[in-house]
């Protein structure tokens, strides 16, 4: 029995809890038919004995089912989380002694390593000004390492606005992917981000100079192997390295000419001749317009026109390009 208060003794933890309660009067008559049994034995009364023993083990048995009723205790609450908008003002020495201080708490540890990942990224600065300017670079930066600030629609114009950087691209990609975001391949095939797409389109055309605005427009309408002028690391590419991206790039888009038109990509000529439909997608536009079908035609027309080599060499490195010689087979209609 707990002692009462009025001798010195605490109140019992079972008094408000009836199942400590039931487990405390079992272990009570528990001792009880103990101490009975004990004195029998001491007195040799077999029939006590007995009796008492039989008491205790049914005291026994009540224990150990109102034991296995008991609730486990709750959980010890989670740690308090770090904010992200707090860890930026944090100095570098103390999202250090930070990170040692969580180590038993990984979520809040990611927290720091996002912000170690986040001062680097801001640190690397835009890959290329004039696509992504230093003020927006880092508008990009902030906002994406606490994505989820973010509306849907501001996620999608952040992944707009940052795709040509495979870093910042990636980071709104993660956050689009845990949100279950339908994605497109490029942003501009993305109808919710149509009018973003048109607004940037002519807040370039005012702002920008003729040859910067044609690169701009590649980054946003055309194929993604358009968007960079340069390599990650600046380095022009070599012409070897071009036809090779060039190859890459035709056989892709010959892909998605195939299941747009499905299938159907030469005219009767073209079928006659046994040419090779893949073969259009390079070399003089002439062919295809001799060859191809108007399925076939109307794709490459919607979706920038015929791609040349010497073409294609411009827009990645960054040079102009007599856009009216690009043949776009405007008369092609599809079926």
């Amino acid at each position: 029995m707990c002692r009462s208060l009025t001798c010195g003794g605490r109140r019992c933890p079972a008094r408000h809890d009836p199942l400590r309660r039931a487990i405390a009067s079992a272990v009570q008559r528990m001792n009880r038919w103990e101490r009975q049994y004990t004195d029998a034995a001491d007195r040799g009364d077999t029939s006590a004995e007995e009796h008492a023993l039989g008491l205790f083990t049914a005291a026994v048995d009540d224990l150990t089912e109102r034991s296995s009723r008991l609730a486990p205790p709750p959980p010890p609450p989670p740690p308090p989380r770090l904010d992200p908008h707090d860890l930026r003002n944090t100095s570098g020495d103390d999202l250090e002694r930070l990170w040692a201080q969580h180590q038993s708490e990984p979520d809040n540890q990611l927290l720091i390593e996002k912000e170690w990942a986040r001062r680097d990224l801001a640190r690397r600065g835009s890959a290329d000004e004039v696509i992504i300017p230093p003020a927006r670079h880092l508008q990009l930066v902030n906002a994406l390492s606490a994505a989820d600030d973010l509306t849907d629609m501001e996620l999608k114009e952040a992944w707009l606005d940052g795709h040509t950087d495979p870093e910042i691209r990636q980071l709104a990609e993660d956050e689009m992917d845990r949100r279950m975001l339908t994605r497109t391949e490029h942003p501009g095939d993305d109808p919710s981000l149509c009018e973003a797409v048109d607004a940037r389109l002519e807040h370039a055309w005012a702002k920008m100079r003729p040859h910067d605005y044609r690169r701009y427009e590649a980054t946003l309408v055309t194929d993604p192997r358009l968007r960079m002028p340069e390599n990650a690391a600046g380095r022009r590419l070599t012409n070897r390295e071009l036809e090779g991206e060039y190859a890459e790039y035709c056989y892709e888009r010959y892909l998605a000419a195939e299941a747009a038109s499905q299938g159907h990509l030469l005219n009767r000529r073209g079928q006659a001749l046994k040419v090779d439909p893949s073969s259009l997608m390079s070399g003089n536009a002439k062919r295809m317009e001799a060859y191809a079908s108007d399925e076939f035609k109307a794709f490459i027309g919607s979706t920038g026109g015929h791609m040349s080599f010497a073409r294609f060499k411009a827009a990645r490195s960054g040079r102009d390009y007599d856009t009216s010689r690009v043949e776009r087979f405007a008369d092609a209609v599809s079926a």
